[in-house]
């Protein structure tokens, strides 16, 4: 453990709430868990110790649970900012160093310190009746085991977290050229706005979601509709298309809707990577302009290709 560790967990378990159970002369002590005060209510390292006062014993343990993650918390985020470096560099970016609180907003998100609970801990309660104010209340004791061992266990799970949400932010950035569905690239913008959401907190890492965000969608206005095969015979149309992004073929589970001024009684359906489309062209005569205009909607972008037909 370095330095920074151990100097935080010696000010990290004397660390107290600041509700003081002080017995006063109009308060009456009416019951407690055990017959006497435990040693420990005194003397907790290298535990936690925790005290509140509260008017239920519910209220008691609710305030008491949330107050010790928020001190596990905040202990796993100095160790962590202490060990940080200045800044991160990630494809060429600099990122500045992330704040103690951002980091204490990520830490707890961690499983393993969201679930944590009092099973572990000692408890110890005494029971008031303030003769004033006819009221009852509770005094509320906790000592909770949290070593220097426990301490590291939750810093390398905050590290483990933060390498998987990086790895998958990279692996978006980096499958951009590899994709060939539409589905999966207007899928990914929609985990990574999701994932933005989630890390509202972390400035730097929303950044690098936005600029991954607009590659995409840059990407998405770059695909255009082609037409590989345009032919006519004996009134029967055929036309084949293909989504191209430059010189890549790509795909969509779509079908575009279809408008002619005279062709008629159009199909269309997938085949491979292409989408092949038949229509009559009895109506269309030469004299006219005869065309069958193409709509395909991917996200918020529309396609038109108005291809002329031959008759």
């Amino acid at each position: 453990m370095n330095k920074a560790m151990k100097r935080y967990f010696l000010i990290f378990i004397m660390f107290f709430l600041p509700f003081v159970a002080l017995a006063q002369k109009e308060y009456k002590l009416e019951g407690q868990s055990a017959k006497e005060r435990p040693n420990w209510v005194e003397s907790s390292d290298p535990y936690l110790f925790i005290e509140y006062k509260a008017k239920t014993l519910d209220d008691a343990k609710n305030a008491v649970l949330k107050s010790l993650k928020n001190q596990i918390a905040s202990s796993v985020a100095t160790v962590i900012d202490s060990e940080s470096t200045t800044t991160t560099e990630t494809d060429g970016s600099d990122f500045k160093q992330e704040t103690e609180s951002v980091i204490k907003v990520k830490v707890a998100k961690i499983p393993a310190l969201q679930g944590i609970d009092l099973s572990k801990a000692d408890i110890y309660w005494e029971k008031y009746y303030n003769k004033k104010t006819k009221e009852y209340s509770f005094d509320y004791y906790v000592l909770y085991p949290f070593t220097p061992f426990d301490l590291q266990e939750l810093v390398d799970a905050y590290n483990a977290q933060e390498k998987a949400i990086n790895d998958k932010i990279e692996n978006y950035r980096n499958s951009l050229d590899k994709i060939n569905s539409v589905e999966v690239l207007l899928e990914n913008i929609s985990q990574m706005k999701a994932m933005k959401e989630v890390h509202k907190d972390d400035l730097n890492r929303v950044s690098q979601l936005d600029i991954i965000i607009s590659l995409y969608e840059k990407y998405l206005k770059n695909v255009y509709i082609e037409v590989v095969e345009n032919s006519n015979r004996n009134n029967e149309g055929t036309l084949v298309i293909q989504l191209m992004h430059g010189e890549k073929v790509m795909t969509t589970k779509s079908l575009p809707q279809l408008r002619s001024e005279c062709a008629r009684d159009f199909t269309r359906k997938h085949s491979g990577d292409q989408i092949i489309i038949t229509f009559n062209t009895f109506d269309c005569y030469e004299q006219d302009d005869n065309y069958v205009e193409i709509r395909l909607t991917i996200g918020k972008k529309k396609l038109i290709k108005k291809v002329n037909i031959n008759v």
